[in-house]
């Protein structure tokens, strides 16, 4: 007895093959979906974005923000209900093994130009904390802030200040000596300036050695941030990654950063 076998098409009919890829098709971006969303949520940190000039005229040469758009990140950050965490909070938090919250982000601001003080005004309008970096022998010079400028911010706002060395060298250069009153001498330097704790350093340019760990760690910093860009799957609390913010960044570039 012969057996004839009939395909898909001639079983179920052309119409009902039709109807069910599409179903598969659905079915198959679920789960896709469903894994993706997973994925970031095992993988979540958070994100510490790094910001240093607000210098209109600077965007295309530096990494500046407008002040505009600034404002636009901002908002965004306040619409979608993300919790602004300062520097401070969140290291501590880390070195205490605590959780996170979900959705926390932290801001950080390098240099401390004097068009630092359209970011200042901004985030004093949405009550969210910072931490501004500031170069010890900068402090008073042409394009960087006054020391009246910073005792008004650290007065009036929620904005802290942390080290970025006293003279913003390369790090990895410098003898011991130097490199300890580069750390060291800028954190009692800020101090007894603005009578404010400093326990948080930036390192210049990025760069960087163990020594320099070292260093930070020997000074009494709680933590310290590095350029490099991304987020820290490893924490390292004296060489946390950062996110580079930029003047293109939309809703969604923000979002996904």
């Amino acid at each position: 007895m012969k057996y004839k076998t009939l395909n898909y098409r001639q079983k179920y009919g052309g119409k009902k093959a039709k109807a069910f890829c599409p179903r598969i098709i659905a079915g198959l971006l679920l789960v896709i979906i469903f894994l993706f969303y997973a994925y970031l949520y095992s993988h979540h940190t958070t994100p510490i974005l790094m910001y240093h000039s607000f210098d209109s005229s600077r965007t295309n040469e530096y990494a500046a923000v407008t002040p505009d758009n600034f404002y636009k990140q901002m908002r965004f950050i306040k619409e979608n209900k993300y919790k602004v965490m300062s520097l401070d909070d969140y290291c501590r938090l880390l070195k205490n093994k605590k959780p996170i919250p979900r959705n926390s982000v932290v801001l950080t601001i390098d240099d401390g130009y004097k068009d630092n003080l359209e970011a200042v005004k901004i985030l004093k309008n949405f009550d969210f904390p910072a931490t501004l970096f500031l170069t010890v022998n900068r402090i008073g010079k042409p394009d960087f802030l006054s020391e009246t400028d910073i005792k008004s911010i650290i007065k009036e706002t929620k904005i802290k200040i942390g080290s970025h060395t006293m003279t913003h060298p390369d790090l990895w250069k410098l003898q011991d000596a130097q490199l300890k009153d580069e750390i060291l001498g800028s954190r009692y330097s800020l101090e007894r300036r603005f009578k404010a704790k400093i326990d948080t350093l930036s390192y210049p340019g990025g760069g960087y050695d163990g020594r320099a760990v070292k260093e930070v760690e020997n000074a009494g910093y709680l933590c310290a941030c590095t350029t490099n860009r991304g987020v820290s799957k490893k924490i390292n609390l004296f060489s946390l990654r950062r996110i580079k913010a930029t003047n293109n960044d939309t809703n969604f570039s923000l979002w996904s950063k």
